[in-house]
């Protein structure tokens, strides 16, 4: 028996969780008998978001509390909020090569073959 702290088997803030489901029939794929008939969809919710969610809960009552609003449910009542002294809307021109560094940065450290992910490529009509 290990003494003292131990490594956690499962990293709940860095975990990625994927739903399996049917291949889709626009997939070229599916015609294809050593391809897996279910593919893995990753759900855009990680774990570390759920947590980090729970934290700006609290903010969020507070901040609801300074504008008289006591409801006490999961809704975020601050979103019709606006400022009438401030502009609705500013635009920023972003380079895409920045976007595209900032998906990888931010791309969960998994490897699994390409097979048991959906291919990128559909077809518009289904077999």
């Amino acid at each position: 028996m290990p003494k003292g702290k131990t490594k956690k088997f499962i990293d709940k803030k860095n975990s990625v969780t994927f739903h399996l489901v049917h291949r889709s029939q626009r997939d070229p794929l599916i015609a294809d008998e050593t391809a897996p008939q279910r593919v893995l969809v990753p759900i855009g919710d990680t774990q570390s978001a759920k947590f980090e969610k729970k934290k700006d809960d609290s903010k969020r009552k507070e901040e609801q509390r300074k504008y008289g609003i006591y409801f006490d449910d999961d809704y975020d009542y601050l979103q019709h909020l606006k400022d009438v002294n401030t502009l609705t809307a500013e635009w920023e021109r972003v380079d895409s090569t920045t976007s595209k560094i900032n998906e990888s940065h931010n791309a969960p450290k998994i490897n699994l073959p390409s097979s048991v992910f959906a291919s990128n490529v559909e077809e518009k009509v289904g077999f």
